[in-house]
């Protein structure tokens, strides 16, 4: 921030007389007149008037996350509670005194699922306290659970489900029925929120003054998932050779005036557009005009249109699955959907056409459309340092396209990106908060990060960040590719950030230089004993890459290292690596 915008100390000296003696609920007030006069309110009339009379009942908002989402939401149902005239806290299930769940009289819980069906680690203590012998009765708490999740797997928003029975089961009251949200998790969430206001409205109406006004006064957040920002694209260079068998991309966007902020370690989200040829192969199978007026979302599209920009058609889900069987009746398809192997092997790189084609049955153009999810973005690491590259947010992407059953596949965004975004078009984005992979708040912690292929996306931003800040914290970075001529991403800056001794080692794994392959996991061992001695000096662990093989594979040669270099056992090398993610110094951003 340049200093014309500094405030200065007499400014400082008359706000802090001002607010000084102001209760939370007042300074809710201050923020929403403040955030009107920004977005252009000159009248305070627009802004709400809070009760001076407190609401008697006592309101506890917890949130159990991994990447950010859930607190986002808590954050924004504080607000809107406050407002009410309620007390309430909020706190994340990690400070959460597990004694005080059975003095609660109104809990809201927002809490994701990680992976196949496991709760956050932020919410393991409690999840566990929950479901265990010592777990209180409750018969005088209501509650609420929203929970957030991926239908991409079985156990969609298992975490939150389970909290739900669990606390129905100690005798409390559910006064919502459990909510669950897929990814595009925002409109739900909001809906959610507006439900729980609307109950706690009917406990003391007198206590909610200018209830219609507070409701405007709480600022939505300013772009997402559902409200892209449009930004200009600055440069799109391909990284990889043009013979190398990975298609990488580097790009540049501008955040110029859009207000946009973002910390090193988050993500971008990006609204894609789906393949052409995939769309027409599509419509050409369900005989139909592209042109014929559909209704999606309740509004008025083109078939065309809604298949290219609105419903995700490039991969497909049980969900999906289950919604074209109970239309189409296809009893192969039955079969498939009781044989978890099989349908996990069809599900990795089947597209909306290949359904309609494997398994055939009577279903109109509409009926086919419903058995479809929404178009949702796609999420990219963010490569650039906010401090380093003012206004601008960077990519690192790789093209995905492969051959399945005799035709050429494409990625929805990666394909969209590299194939239709020239220099000077515009993306619609957003940026996804990611609070589970950050710098250490101590820039004297050491970094070891580990990344293959696109994984060392983040690694760039982290790098550019502690070159601005002047961190003294050593950094150790393992890169893995498959060849060190074609593939070695972003080789010279990470010698030039060698040379100046932001990053102290860098040890390479090239896969096909030499016949037997080589992986990070690999160069971890081969330096196990090193690895092992920053992990005592306070080390942070990243990994960032491929969920289902290399962070995996990665956190396994962890293991080994501990329990070889701590001389310990497999159980206690086990609860190394626990401590580890509690104290939030073993951090994953995986796909």
């Amino acid at each position: 921030m340049g200093k014309e915008f500094q405030i200065n100390q007499e400014q400082l000296s008359q706000l802090n007389k001002l607010i000084q003696d102001l209760s939370a609920e007042q300074l809710v007030w201050v923020n929403g007149y403040l955030s009107g006069i920004i977005n252009g309110k000159k009248n305070a009339i627009d802004v709400p008037i809070i009760s001076d009379q407190k609401s008697s009942e006592s309101i506890t908002i917890l949130f159990g996350t991994h990447t950010g989402h859930s607190k986002e939401i808590a954050m924004d149902l504080h607000d809107r509670v406050l407002a009410l005239g309620f007390d309430a806290k909020i706190q994340g299930l990690d400070f959460y005194t597990k004694n005080d769940l059975k003095k609660e009289k109104y809990l809201f819980l927002i809490v994701s699922t990680h992976g196949e069906g496991e709760a956050p680690i932020q919410a393991e203590d409690l999840y566990e306290y929950v479901h265990g012998k010592r777990a209180p009765k409750l018969p005088d708490t209501k509650y609420a659970v929203l929970a957030l999740g991926d239908k991409t797997y079985k156990k969609y928003c298992q975490t939150g489900i389970d909290f739900d029975l669990a606390f129905t089961k100690l005798g409390a009251q559910a006064i919502l029925p459990v909510q669950t949200s897929d990814v595009a998790y925002e409109e739900i969430a909001e809906q959610w929120i507006e439900k729980v206001i609307g109950e706690l409205k009917n406990l003391e109406p007198e206590a909610a003054v200018s209830i219609k006004s507070a409701s405007a006064s709480v600022p939505k957040k300013k772009f997402n998932r559902a409200n892209p920002y449009y930004a200009e694209v600055l440069e799109k260079v391909r990284i990889t050779t043009t013979d190398s068998e990975k298609e990488i991309y580097h790009v540049e966007i501008s955040l110029e005036n859009s207000g946009i902020e973002y910390t090193a370690g988050d993500s971008i989200g990006i609204l894609p557009n789906n393949p052409i040829d995939l769309v027409d192969l599509i419509i050409d199978k369900l005989e139909d005009d592209p042109e014929r007026i559909v209704t999606i979302d309740e509004k008025e599209i083109s078939l065309f249109r809604a298949l290219q920009n609105k419903l995700e058609i490039t991969v497909l889900n049980r969900e999906v699955l289950e919604k074209y069987k109970a239309i189409t009746q296809n009893k192969d398809l039955e079969l498939l959907l009781n044989n978890e192997d099989e349908l996990e092997n069809y599900l990795h790189g089947a597209d909306a056409y290949d359904l309609l084609e494997d398994y055939p049955g009577e279903i109109t153009s509409d009926q086919f459309l419903s058995t479809l999810r929404g178009l949702y973005a796609r999420l990219y690491s963010i490569s650039s340092g906010p401090r380093a590259n003012p206004e601008e947010v960077h990519i690192t992407i790789a093209s995905v396209r492969y051959n399945r059953k005799k035709r050429d596949r494409n990625g929805a965004c990666s394909s969209y990106i590299t194939d239709e975004i020239n220099v000077g078009d515009h993306l619609p984005i957003y940026i996804d908060k990611n609070e589970s992979f950050r710098l250490p708040d101590d820039e004297n912690k050491p970094l070891i990060m580990v990344g293959a292929g696109t994984g060392v996306a983040p690694y760039r931003s982290f790098l550019q960040e502690r070159e601005q800040n002047k961190a003294k914290g050593k950094s150790w970075l393992f890169f893995g590719n498959q060849r060190f001529k074609k593939d070695f991403l972003y080789q010279l800056e990470w010698q030039k950030f060698l040379k100046k001794g932001i990053l102290q080692k860098l040890d390479v794994a090239f896969s096909r230089d030499q016949e037997e392959k080589a992986y990070v996991q690999h160069r971890l061992k081969e330096n196990g004993k090193e690895i092992f001695q920053w992990l005592e000096n306070g080390a942070h662990f990243y990994i960032c890459g491929d969920k289902k093989y290399m962070a995996k594979d990665v956190q396994t040669s962890l293991l080994e290292i501990i329990q070889n270099e701590g001389g310990i056992t497999s159980e206690k090398a086990e609860e190394y690596l626990k401590n580890m993610k509690k104290e939030k110094r073993l951090l994953l951003d995986v796909y």
